[in-house]
């Protein structure tokens, strides 16, 4: 009994049984993990394991060795995209800023990629951003300087970093009521409108937090202009 119980736990343990034995404990790991990352690296080592006992039979077993080969190739193509996707973002100093002044609610990565989108400008105290009646088909963020909104020679509202500029106008189709004058040194940043709608179109959650962001800036304006 006891050489019965040794040979069987040998041939358990050792040998192919032994590689088919822990690719099933790796795959049995493989689903008791929730990271997407940890659960294909598991199931990449289960099908690397188990391809010897496929191939060392007294004929090769070819068909599960094809499939176990194309799962090795999507699990080990998805464990790089998904490495990749967890990287540290590195952020610009510009970019850097406009994320802390307007964007902090969001994901960096999402940021990232709405920032590659902006066209960046430096403008020179005394430059108009927006001229009165003009059609918006821009966003336009400040990121640093000195903004305001001029009617009649006067100002009607100082702008801050952070600040979208003519947000209002632009997503009613009406024109723009007053001039935006860069009083000072300044920096904003300048988004296409039909490349954000294409751009968030298929990433609703990132919509929703743009979406109250801007309320969040007209809630604020509105607040500044009643104090004014």
């Amino acid at each position: 009994m006891e050489v019965f119980l040794g040979n069987f736990l040998n041939d358990q343990i050792l040998g192919l049984n032994g590689l088919v034995n822990i690719a099933n404990f790796a795959f049995l790991l493989a689903l008791s993990v929730r990271d997407v990352l940890k659960l294909r690296i598991l199931s990449l080592a289960a099908d690397v394991l188990i391809l010897p006992y496929y191939y060392f039979q007294h004929k090769p077993l070819w068909t599960p060795i094809f499939w176990g080969v194309a799962f090795i190739l999507v699990n080990g193509v998805q464990i790089v995209i998904l490495a990749l996707d967890r990287r540290p973002v590195i952020l610009s100093d510009k970019e850097e800023e406009l994320y802390r002044v307007a964007f902090g609610s969001i994901d960096k990565r999402d940021f990232l990629k709405m920032a590659s989108l902006a066209r960046w400008f430096d403008l020179s105290p005394g430059e108009v951003i927006v001229k009165k009646g003009d059609h918006i088909s821009k966003a336009i963020v400040l990121i640093s300087g000195e903004t305001e909104a001029v009617l009649g020679g006067k100002t009607v509202l100082a702008y801050r970093p952070g600040q979208l500029i003519g947000n209002v106008s632009a997503y009613s189709g009406l024109v723009s009521p007053m001039d935006v004058v860069a009083r000072g040194p300044t920096s904003v940043a300048i988004w296409d409108l039909e490349h954000m709608r294409e751009f968030t179109e298929s990433r609703p959650g990132l919509r929703a937090q743009l979406l109250r962001i801007m309320s969040a800036d007209l809630a604020a304006k509105l607040n500044q202009s009643l104090r004014a």
